[in-house]
């Protein structure tokens, strides 16, 4: 199976003390494949994300997504409950070590597409925690 979507990735972070959270939606298209039990949702980075040059591949299984960048931003993520996972995430502006602690994580995906639900800390070296949430939803281009 391969098929053109509309991919929409909504991401909040929410900072301590006094400031607002912070929400960015992208919504574009791309690929639609599934290998095996797995799903793959693969479109290019624009300059709304800041990370233009970059392709996404969102690895979709049963328990768990894995967020794969390759291009100016460089970055393999796996969010799945009760795991904590590090990995470094590399930028045009430098290279950092990142610690994904997921809280939640909740994925309804079928052939025709469907909903990632994920809330989460990253953590960086020398840096304060921050709260994150991202929802994912993947349908049928018209």
């Amino acid at each position: 199976m391969n098929k053109k979507v509309l991919i929409s990735v909504k991401t909040t972070q929410y900072s301590d003390g006094d400031g607002q959270p912070e929400t960015l939606e992208l919504i574009t298209e791309g690929d639609y494949i599934k290998k095996g039990n797995e799903y793959l949702a693969i479109y290019d980075e624009t300059e709304i994300s800041g990370m233009e040059g970059t392709t996404t591949t969102l690895r979709i299984l049963e328990d768990s997504l894995n967020i794969i960048r390759k291009g100016t931003t460089t970055s393999d993520l796996l969010f799945k409950k009760g795991l904590n996972h590090v990995s470094l995430y590399a930028t045009p502006y430098g290279a950092i070590e990142v610690t994904i602690r997921p809280r939640k994580v909740m994925i309804d995906v079928d052939d025709n597409g469907g909903n990632v639900e994920l809330e989460y800390e990253m953590e960086a070296p020398g840096l304060d925690s921050i709260k994150n949430s991202l929802l994912l939803n993947i349908k049928e281009a018209q």
